[in-house]
């Protein structure tokens, strides 16, 4: 089956271009940058070195040997002539007398996977080499949690030598409208099985329904087996693991509720979800207006991840027998209401933006979702300093203007529910369409849909 790959322009980058230009100009000698795998961190870090003058090394699993001859191979080509180093160490004490220079180690993991001792050795390259001279180094990795524990935590010896670490994330929602266009229909379903992860993007054009089924229902596509190697990489038990995502994907939000369908101990799933949410696969989630989160339940952030354990993972021996009608028709029936998350997702997102703008009643200082025994509110947005709030339910479908102010109407009832006496509500409807929305809100109401994304982000 032939799966087209859409290769793109360098996009949306501009926050994280201006850090890094920033710790080159200042001069830092060490800056540290991670993500998880697929983010974009390589095609970041050489658009950096574009107009710098530099070196970009990527490590290898071969063995200290061997990546200290081609860091001297790349080092020689720079400078136009042959060299040849023993050690990281003496590698620097030549580059230090290069000028300004930025040094980039991308999958420095890897490196220290395969030399015991090799963070001892940049320690010393960073405390005593670099000192003083014109170089900047940049370690890069995309295991997260090698990252975390060799690099950045206080048993690593290089823990507090970084002037500054950036943790690259996926596009928002928003930012992948530079990538595919103001459709924001089209933009949703892309969003909710890419999760703004610019590696998996490119293998999407349209977002049909066929090229979904293309890219994940099939045993040879990439998006197939990437959960489960990410998984691999990065986790002891990804087996495990994959069963607790797989647990929340499928509306196994509680505690109790994920260990029965992992077949575990409720007890022994807390280092399982800290591990998970470590990694920005999954988030726990408490009532905004709780002081003390107690009634927390767990979600998943990661929207491939989700899509994917909801959809390929319970059917993954089907398809990889290649049985894939299960899995097919399960998706085609289910991805419209599994879209419905994704849209409060996007939702949040849009709140944000507006509020960022001051185009809201009132300046929220905290968003979240509330739930309390029946009753249920998408998103509440307060300002506890000025006793305000906004409440706002998000519907994937479209709406007429009677059944827009049944769910407002319903809103105000359920603000009662929260318990914020004295305080000045509003209430809001985010939805694909709502027909009549001028006149709701001549009547005080919030209302927007997909027309009023198009206007706010043209």
């Amino acid at each position: 089956m032939l799966i087209i790959i859409m290769i793109r322009k360098f996009v949306n980058r501009k926050g994280e271009l201006e850090v890094l230009e920033k710790a080159c100009e200042e001069g830092y000698r060490l800056f540290v940058v991670y993500g998880r795998r697929r983010v974009g961190k390589t095609a970041l870090l050489r658009k950096l070195l574009e107009n710098k003058r530099g070196i970009y090394f990527l490590c290898s699993q071969r063995g200290y040997e061997k990546d200290i001859e081609r860091f001297s191979h790349e080092i020689g080509s720079f400078i136009g002539a042959p060299v040849k180093f023993e050690s990281f160490r003496d590698a620097f004490e030549f580059l230090r007398g290069q000028g300004k220079l930025l040094v980039v180690f991308d999958e420095f993991p890897y490196l220290i996977e395969a030399s015991k001792g090799v963070t001892s050795e940049f320690q010393e390259v960073v405390d005593v080499i670099l000192e003083a001279s014109g170089v900047t180094l940049i370690l890069c990795g995309s295991s997260v949690g090698m990252m975390e524990r060799e690099v950045l935590s206080y048993k690593s010896p290089l823990y507090g030598r970084a002037s500054g670490v950036l943790k690259v994330r996926p596009f928002r929602f928003f930012d992948m409208v530079e990538w595919f266009g103001k459709d924001f229909e089209r933009l949703l379903r892309l969003y909710g099985v890419t999760w703004g992860i610019p590696r998996y993007m490119e293998f999407f054009k349209t977002g049909s329904d066929e090229e979904i089924i293309n890219n994940f229902f099939e045993p040879s596509a990439f998006l197939f087996n990437e959960a489960r190697l990410l998984l691999m990489e990065e986790l002891r038990n990804p087996a495990r693991y994959m069963q607790i995502i797989e647990a929340i994907a499928m509306g196994k939000t509680r505690l109790n509720e994920i260990a029965q369908y992992a077949g575990m101990e409720a007890k022994d799933l807390s280092t399982y979800l800290r591990v998970l949410s470590n990694l920005g696969i999954v988030r726990r989630e408490v009532p905004v207006t709780e002081k003390k989160a107690k009634r927390g339940i767990y979600v998943i952030e990661d929207e491939y991840f989700r899509f994917y354990h909801r959809f390929v993972s319970p059917h993954y021996e089907d398809v990889e027998s290649l049985n894939p009608e299960p899995a097919i028709q399960d998706f085609l029936g289910n991805f419209n209401t599994y879209l419905g998350k994704t849209f409060e997702k996007v939702a949040r997102e849009f709140l944000i933006e507006l509020n960022k703008h001051g185009r809201l009643p009132f300046k929220f200082t905290k968003i979240g979702k509330w739930w309390h025994k029946n009753e249920e509110i998408d998103l509440v947005a307060l300002n506890e300093k000025e006793k305000k709030g906004l409440l706002v339910e998000v519907k994937w479908k479209e709406l007429g203007e009677k059944e827009a102010k049944g769910i407002l109407k319903d809103l105000e009832r359920k603000s009662e529910h929260l318990k914020l006496e004295d305080w000045q509500m509003h209430c809001g409807v985010i939805a694909k369409d709502v027909k009549g929305k001028e006149a709701l809100k001549s009547e005080g109401w919030f209302v927007w849909d997909l027309e009023d994304f198009e206007n706010t982000f043209s």
